[in-house]
C-alpha cells in the first residue's frame, strides 16, 4: 500500500524539483554595474540581450546560454550560439527588434557601444546593466553580479574563481623579472593603442611586457607618429599583422581576438600571447 502512495509522491517531487530549476528565482535582485548604477529585478532574467561579445562569453561562463533571446554581433563562440538571433552593435542600434525580442535584461558595453543608443536604454523600461571593466579582477566580480542576476549566484561566483585561476596559470613564468617594452596596436591607420587605464596593460604585465604608453591617462587613443619613434618599442603586439607599422622594429606578436574582450576567454588569448614569445 505505502508503495502506490510513494511511486505518485516520487514523480511529483521530482517535477517539482525540475520546475525549481527552470522556473525564476522571485524576489528584489540588485546589484550595481560597472558604472556604479543599480539593476533591479523582480525576479531573476530568464530573457537576456548582449550588446558586446564579452557579454555574450560572461554569460555562457556561468551557464546562462538558454537564456540569450539575441546576442551582439561577432558572438562567434561557441557554434551553438549559431541558432542564436544577431543584433547589429556596429551602427545605430535597431531599437524596435530589440523592444521585439522583449528581454528581461540588457548586458551593454560603455565604451562599446553609441552614447545615444545607453542613454535611450536608460531611459527606457528594461533593466540594463553596462559592463565597463577596469581591471581583471573587474572581469571576476562581474560574472559574479550576473550570476546573482539570473538566479544562480554559486555559477557566477564559480566562474569568477575558475577565471582568476586560469590567469594565474596562464604564463606563470612570464609575470615577474624586467617588462619587454611594448607597443600595443589596437588600429594601424591612424595609429590607435590602449593608455593606462585599460585593463589590457594587466595583460601584457603578465605576459612579461610594458605599454610604453601606461602614463598615458585614457582608454584608446590615437597615436601621434612622432611620438612613436621617440618610445623603446621593443614588441609591437597587433590584430592585423600584415598591415603596415607605425614604428620600425620590434618583434610583432599577432593578438587573437579573445585577448582583446574582457571575458573568461581572454585567458585563451594571453595563452597563445605567451607561446609566442
Amino acid at each position: 500500500m505505502s508503495h502506490c502512495i510513494d511511486q505518485p509522491m516520487t514523480v511529483f517531487l521530482r517535477a517539482l524539483l525540475l520546475f525549481s530549476f527552470l522556473a525564476p528565482v522571485w524576489g528584489d535582485i540588485r546589484v550595481e554595474d560597472d558604472l556604479g548604477r543599480e539593476v533591479r529585478l523582480a525576479s531573476s532574467a530568464t530573457r537576456i540581450l548582449t550588446l558586446a561579445p564579452h557579454a555574450t562569453e560572461m554569460l555562457l561562463a556561468i551557464g546562462a546560454e538558454k537564456r540569450l533571446v539575441a546576442v551582439a554581433q561577432f558572438s562567434e563562440y561557441p557554434h551553438s550560439l549559431d541558432k542564436i538571433p544577431r543584433i547589429d552593435t556596429l551602427g545605430s542600434l535597431n531599437r524596435e527588434y530589440l523592444l521585439e525580442t522583449n528581454p528581461d535584461l540588457v548586458i551593454a558595453w560603455g565604451s562599446g557601444n553609441r552614447q545615444a543608443d545607453l542613454q535611450w536604454l536608460r531611459h527606457s523600461d528594461i533593466p540594463v546593466f553596462i559592463s565597463e571593466p577596469g581591471t581583471l579582477d573587474d572581469i571576476a566580480t562581474t560574472l559574479e553580479k550576473l550570476g546573482r542576476l539570473i538566479g544562480e549566484p554559486k555559477a557566477g561566483r564559480k566562474a569568477a574563481a575558475r577565471f582568476l585561476r586560469d590567469l594565474d596559470q596562464a604564463c606563470p613564468h612570464r609575470s615577474s623579472g624586467m617588462k619587454v617594452p611594448t607597443y600595443y596596436e589596437i588600429w594601424a591607420t591612424p595609429p590607435m593603442t590602449i593608455g593606462g587605464r585599460h585593463w589590457l596593460n594587466e595583460v601584457l604585465e603578465r605576459a612579461g611586457l610594458h605599454n610604453v604608453f601606461a602614463q598615458v591617462p585614457r582608454l584608446v587613443f590615437t597615436v601621434n607618429p612622432e611620438s612613436l619613434m621617440t618610445k623603446d618599442i621593443q614588441v609591437i603586439v597587433t590584430s592585423q599583422p600584415t598591415a603596415p607599422r607605425p614604428v620600425e622594429g620590434g618583434h610583432v606578436f599577432v593578438a587573437n581576438s579573445e585577448l582583446g574582450r574582457p571575458g573568461p576567454r581572454l585567458v585563451e588569448g594571453l595563452k597563445a600571447l605567451c607561446r609566442q614569445m
